[in-house]
């Protein structure tokens, strides 16, 4: 089939084509090249693929790019929480208008399969449940007066018990807290409206913490295990936000590009939407103390008490949806994920650490970088 990757060359964006390239089909590329993640003069190697530069707004490129176009992959996005809730123009241009222009494009050249990859941000904080009495409840973003006291748990509304984070699931409701979770949303409702109109069938990929070797390590609002790497190596220990204990369902980018490459053009997963995990965690504490233990360095960890407006405090994905319909079952344990990282990023341009702080110091001027009292 032809294929083209929006966001083609980007961290899954890569991986994908490589699995796409084994199958035999023929794909396009279409990437903006932004700066943030691929630096000011990228040197990038799209082999036998065709590469078209062009942003996802511009409908004339758009319309060329799905020329004879079987199956569309949409990766191109904005990401991060912390920078989308600053720069609220500029993900909402991007992320829902650039959806916009790409499904036009894509029903207008009669594309068979539409895949938007969409995040776990959807979810917000997720379906909750409290042990004392019972009741199942979705929060709202958790309180910064509850935060900057440092209590970080959520709370039942109902008897004010500390209440226990469910695995995500496909069919609960979506409920964002940061403007990049409201323009996945919005992605997802953008496509569903379209299927009901036209014969395009769609399908939602809600991906969930992906890591692994290719992700931006100059991109600090992304990856937190970028960060962690950065500092590391740096001679330096890690701050973690919080109180280290929030749970991560991270999955390894080369499980979320086979789980794609599954979904492209199968019927089984026509007009439905999907979780990309792994159905385990593991907190971003243990996350840290596994990084100092591949570089082979003394755990330095700082619970700071700093964190984040619009972070979500637990996220793991239910994956059996997408167990049954793809026979997806990812193989990489996050040790063995986080191993492969590491050694990538070892052979990587060593990256200047202050891009951490000057990320904070945006956070921290836009009042979304707060420090818990006590």
């Amino acid at each position: 089939m032809n294929i083209l990757i929006t966001g083609g060359a980007g961290f899954i964006g890569t991986h994908l084509r490589g699995k796409l390239k084994e199958d035999g089909h023929s794909i396009r590329i279409l990437d903006n090249l932004l700066s943030q993640v691929h630096g000011n003069d990228p040197d990038l190697d799209f082999g036998n693929s065709e590469f078209i530069r062009g942003d996802v707004r511009d409908l004339n490129i758009v319309k060329d790019a799905v020329v004879g176009i079987d199956i569309v992959f949409h990766l191109a996005a904005e990401t991060g929480v912390g920078q989308s809730q600053y720069e609220i123009e500029r993900y909402i241009s991007t992320n829902t208008y650039g959806t916009a222009v790409v499904l036009q494009a894509a029903v207008n050249a009669g594309v068979k399969h539409f895949l938007v990859t969409s995040s776990r941000a959807v979810y917000g904080e997720g379906v909750h449940l409290c042990p004392g009495c019972g009741e199942r409840f979705v929060p709202k973003s958790r309180s910064s007066e509850d935060m900057d006291r440092g209590d970080w748990e959520i709370k039942c509304p109902g008897c004010d018990s500390v209440a226990q984070a469910q695995f995500m699931g496909e069919n609960d409701p979506m409920s964002p807290i940061s403007i990049y979770g409201l323009t996945k949303v919005q992605q997802e409702q953008l496509a569903a409206q379209v299927r009901q109109v036209y014969p395009m069938p769609v399908t939602n990929l809600r991906l969930f913490n992906v890591f692994g070797p290719g992700q931006s390590l100059s991109n600090p609002y992304v990856g937190v295990l970028g960060t962690f790497f950065r500092r590391i190596t740096s001679g330096n220990g890690i701050d973690i936000y919080e109180d280290g204990q929030m749970r991560r369902d991270f999955v390894y980018v080369g499980d979320v590009a086979e789980a794609l490459r599954l979904a492209a053009g199968n019927e089984k997963v026509f007009n439905q939407t999907l979780n990309v995990g792994t159905g385990k965690y593991v907190t971003l504490e243990e996350a840290g103390m596994e990084m100092f233990r591949l570089l082979g360095v003394k755990p330095q960890i700082d619970f700071s008490g700093k964190f984040r407006l619009g972070d979500i405090h637990h996220a793991v994905g239910d994956i059996e949806q997408i167990s049954k319909k793809l026979g997806y079952v990812p193989p990489t344990t996050f040790a063995d994920g986080l191993s492969k990282f590491v050694e990538w990023a070892k052979t990587e341009t060593p990256v200047i650490l202050p891009i951490d702080t000057q990320a904070e110091d945006l956070l921290r001027g836009n009042n979304l970088l707060r420090q818990a009292r006590g």
